[in-house]
């Protein structure tokens, strides 16, 4: 019981992570086109 208890925590744990670093990279690359986007209009 106690094993199968520690393998759904580490699970969900896994799947948190998974998650809070596919936002982080989400992020990064939102960051990375506005950047673009701002340099652009300055260019124009």
């Amino acid at each position: 019981m106690k094993k199968e208890t520690i393998t759904m925590d580490a699970k969900l744990m896994f799947l948190q992570m998974r998650l809070i670093s596919q936002l982080h990279n989400y992020n990064h690359l939102e960051t990375k086109m506005i950047q673009c986007f701002q340099r652009r209009k300055k260019i124009f």
